[in-house]
């Protein structure tokens, strides 16, 4: 893969594409409602006409900076909630029967479900033989996330399982939602001090805090803590997600 990647890279090159690496945008210029360069690092200003932003959610400074300039944008609905472990044996013998061939590839689920409260659940981002990661961006605030190698070889596999967010939840302005979720990074943090939270099913349900494991090894990058996840969300959506 990293030969392909690398492949890929020189092609481009080749063709008179050019990689910025440690780089930021941090404006772009216009002349009546036109783009005419960009500026990176606050200090090198390329000329273009066209400009392509292909940015991920943890990009707040560069949704903070089109606002700033005042590029039309619209809040947008999304999802919060958790991961979850648990056996890849059981997703397996779930999904194939309990003797399964044992060279079929670590296998996958779908959840989606209608909570009485009108919000959507639904599992996001499945990793079978995988492994739950810290994917913080910003300091003293914790993001969670998942991943699998090629091999899918871990003995747990995790999913998110998230509830739908409206911008009636969090305010009306584009950047109310960048906010909403930094304050619930910033309960994640405090929670686990650091630390990924982590709590059985059981004890998220009864609302008490986990002191033991149960029959599940967690498998992490990066170390966790024990506590009660009711404290972390909002109360509909904690309760949809116990529906679900």
């Amino acid at each position: 893969m990293f030969n392909r990647i690398k492949n890929l890279r020189n092609k481009i090159i080749s063709n008179g594409g050019q990689f910025l690496y440690n780089s930021c945008l941090t404006n772009i210029n216009m002349d009546n409602n036109k783009i005419t360069s960009v500026e990176i690092n606050n200090d090198q200003v390329i000329d273009t006409d066209i400009l392509v932003l292909a940015i991920g959610h943890s990009a707040r400074d560069t949704f903070e900076m089109l606002h700033n300039i005042g590029i039309y944008m619209e809040s947008k609905p999304f999802a919060i909630g958790l991961r979850v472990q648990h056996s890849q044996k059981l997703i397996n013998e779930n999904q194939y029967g309990k003797n399964y061939n044992k060279n079929l590839p670590s296998a996958s689920y779908k959840l989606t479900y209608q909570s009485s409260n009108g919000r959507g659940v639904y599992s996001f981002c499945m990793c079978p033989g995988g492994y739950v990661v810290n994917a913080s961006s910003e300091p003293r605030r914790l993001a969670i996330n998942g991943m699998s190698y090629h091999d899918r070889g871990s003995e747990n596999a995790n999913s998110a399982i998230v509830v739908t967010i409206s911008p009636e939840d969090y305010g009306n302005s584009p950047l109310d939602g960048i906010e909403y979720q930094r304050k619930l990074e910033e309960k994640a943090y405090k929670v686990g001090n650091g630390k990924i939270p982590i709590q059985l099913l059981k004890d998220f349900h009864n609302n008490v805090e986990t002191t033991n494991l149960g029959n599940i090894n967690p498998i992490f990058k990066g170390e966790y803590k024990f506590t009660n996840l009711n404290k972390l969300l909002p109360e509909q959506a904690s309760n949809s997600l116990k529906e679900a």
